[in-house]
């Protein structure tokens, strides 16, 4: 069986990027090396995230995180204090949801938690 334990993204700047999200997810350091850095779970439920330098290579976002939230207006407000920028808003079925771009460009998505399938 898998199970989905780690996330890892390419980024100019791993330690920056790792401070963002350990912020936005409420997430403890993970004590990695260079070029490395990375965050987790402090109730290890949920996976780790770690970033990497990708310098001189493009930065393209082959994969991004989608976010419930019980509370999606105030979290993506959050988020834009942090640094986040809001792309675009969608409505589909019995939720919404927010497309955001973290500080260094990859897009993720803060989904409203309704529906069945999305209970937080």
């Amino acid at each position: 069986m898998l199970r989905l334990r780690g996330i890892t993204v390419d980024c100019a700047e791993p330690g920056e990027l790792a401070n963002f999200w350990a912020e936005a997810l409420n997430y403890d350091e993970r004590q990695l090396w260079e070029p490395y850095a990375g965050v987790k779970d402090p109730e290890h439920r949920d996976p780790n995230v770690t970033f990497q330098r990708a310098s001189g290579r493009q930065h393209a976002n082959r994969l991004h995180l989608d976010l419930y939230s019980n509370e999606p207006a105030g979290d993506v407000q959050r988020l834009v204090e942090l640094g986040a920028t809001q792309v675009q808003h969608f409505v589909e079925g019995d939720t919404w949801w927010w497309v955001l771009r973290d500080p260094a460009g990859n897009e993720f998505c803060v989904v409203a938690a309704a529906g069945a399938d999305r209970s937080v």
